[in-house]
């Protein structure tokens, strides 16, 4: 039985919070179901409730690049309970990885990312389908990136964030997107589709143009502390939760800025909601 949501196929707005829109329906646990028990600490947070634990069980999402971000932001979502993940990375695990990737280990070194994630992941939540993918184009978005509620772009390289950010700009699918270099981190979510008086919002709102290269620092010259990666990772898989589920106030508009040398947090508004 689905659940009676009217706003699984279309987003809906409370006060500040906001529900993508979810392709397949929800549907409603029966008393009883070992879910419930599993899931208790998740729904039993204010605005999510059982109805919003089956959104979740219901979800699409996509995650591009699991490395340091990818981790901690695949984890979360895994565990949450997060229906279908999809994994993108043409990469394999390298010793180098391991200070920061806590999904991998060393028996996966030389392995593809998205094989040794879906067998870790696999271990923490059966009941989460995965689907692994390579290198990600702009022609592989075009003709795959709708079939996901939500994307959460989890590289490292600046020509991958635009790609994965302008793909959704133009397609209208909601974006969680974070950066962190040496003890430093920025989230935040954009979608060019969203409802008033949700801002349509895109990552060229924030930042218009792409850094040519080298004219920001890059980890493989400065550095980036394992532990700062954790925390980026982390908030964005809380940012995806918010929407997915559609509670809390999620970073529309607002990117959080971390200095973690400093532990000093700022959140900058560059699009307030009308």
């Amino acid at each position: 039985m689905t659940i009676g949501d009217p706003y699984t196929r279309d987003a809906a707005v409370f006060g500040r919070s906001v529900a993508v829109p979810l392709r397949c329906a929800p549907v409603a646990y029966e008393a009883g179901d070992p879910a419930l028990e599993r899931f208790r600490r998740n729904w039993l947070v204010s605005g999510i409730g059982e109805a919003g634990q089956a959104r979740l069980a219901a979800s699409r999402v996509l995650v591009v690049g699991a490395g340091g971000l990818g981790s901690p932001v695949l984890l979360y979502l895994t565990a949450a309970g997060v229906g279908t993940i999809g994994i993108c990375d043409s990469d394999v695990v390298d010793t180098s990885n391991l200070q920061r990737q806590l999904l991998h280990g060393e028996a996966d070194v030389g392995i593809p990312k998205p094989d040794s994630a879906v067998r870790h992941l696999s271990g923490l939540n059966s009941m989460v389908h995965f689907e692994r993918f390579g290198h990600v184009t702009r022609e592989w978005l075009d003709e795959h990136g709708h079939e996901w509620d939500l994307i959460v772009e989890c590289t490292d390289s600046f020509d991958a964030k635009y790609l994965v950010a302008d793909y959704c700009a133009d397609s209208g699918v909601p974006l969680v997107w974070g950066t962190v270099v040496r003890m430093a981190y920025q989230v935040s979510v954009f979608w060019s589709a969203a409802p008033a008086p949700v801002p349509a919002l895109t990552l060229r709102s924030l930042h218009p143009v792409q850094p040519p290269p080298g004219a920001t620092p890059a980890s493989p010259e400065v550095g980036v502390l394992g532990p700062v990666v954790g925390q980026a990772g982390t908030t964005m898989a809380t940012e995806a939760i918010k929407v997915l589920v559609g509670f809390g106030e999620p970073l529309i508009g607002r990117v959080l800025m971390v200095d973690a040398a400093t532990q000093r947090t700022d959140v900058l508004t560059f699009a307030p909601w009308e």
